[in-house]
C-alpha cells in the first residue's frame, strides 16, 4: 500500500491530474484551480529535479503554473496557455523517455 501511495503522489497519475486541473482552470477562468494544479505538480517536479540535466529547471515548473494562474486572474488566456506549455512539454518528454528508451 505504501508503494502505491508513493506512485500516486510522485508518479505520472499526479502529473496527469495536475495538468488536467490546470487546463480546466484556464478554460473556466478559475485561477485557484491552476494553483491547485501547481501544488499537485510540485512532488513530481521535485522528483524530476534529481534527473541528470534537469537540476534547477524542474523546480521552476510549478512556478510557471503559478504564472499561469496570475495570467488567468488578469484575464489573459494567451499568457496562461504559454505558461502551462513547459509543464506539458516536460511531461511529454518523460512519457517519450519511458516508452521508447530501454536500458540494456
Amino acid at each position: 500500500m505504501n508503494g502505491a501511495l508513493v506512485i500516486l503522489v510522485f508518479g505520472f497519475p499526479a502529473v496527469f491530474v495536475s495538468l488536467l486541473v490546470s487546463v480546466i482552470g484556464v478554460l473556466k477562468e478559475k485561477y485557484w484551480l491552476v494553483i491547485i494544479g501547481a501544488v499537485l505538480f510540485l512532488p513530481f517536479s521535485y522528483y524530476l529535479n534529481g534527473a541528470s540535466g534537469n537540476q534547477g529547471f524542474a523546480l521552476l515548473l510549478p512556478l510557471f503554473q503559478m504564472i499561469s494562474a496570475a495570467a488567468v486572474r488578469e484575464k489573459n488566456k494567451l499568457w496562461a496557455w504559454l505558461s502551462l506549455a513547459p509543464s506539458f512539454l516536460i511531461s511529454l518528454w518523460v512519457v517519450i523517455v519511458v516508452l521508447f528508451f530501454q536500458i540494456r
